[in-house]
């Protein structure tokens, strides 16, 4: 199994969800994978094998300050990081997927987001 590293994208299996939770795109269209910005860091990931993150949504939110406009062009990933949540998953249990990776300055951006957060 590969270990994701913080800056990673991944896809992971958001199902299930409640409330406010980001979750998969449509369980009716078995479509629940979600993509994700990996923020926790490598030693928590490889001892626990959680990670950390927040995910990306497709929708455009540009104009609003709890999203990130986001585009990684080798993934084809693009829309919005959500800044606003930091949910936490199993990254095997969840079939996560490594499909990225992104700038150091992106990881300390969202990384500063999360510390607000919690401060």
């Amino acid at each position: 199994m590969h270990i994701p590293m913080r800056g990673d994208i991944v896809f992971i299996d958001a199902e299930p969800h409640a409330g406010h939770e980001y979750g998969g795109h449509s369980t009716t269209d078995q479509n629940i994978r979600r993509p994700m910005i990996v923020l926790s860091n490598n030693d928590y990931n490889r001892a626990t094998g959680m990670v950390i993150g927040m995910v990306v949504t497709s929708k455009d939110f540009s104009d609003n300050d709890f999203y990130y406009a986001f585009a990684d062009f080798e993934s084809g990933i693009k829309g919005s990081v959500v800044t606003w949540q930091l949910p936490t998953y199993d990254f095997q249990a969840r079939n996560g997927e490594i499909v990225g990776h992104t700038s150091e300055k992106l990881v300390q951006e969202l990384r500063q987001r999360a510390i607000a957060i919690l401060s």
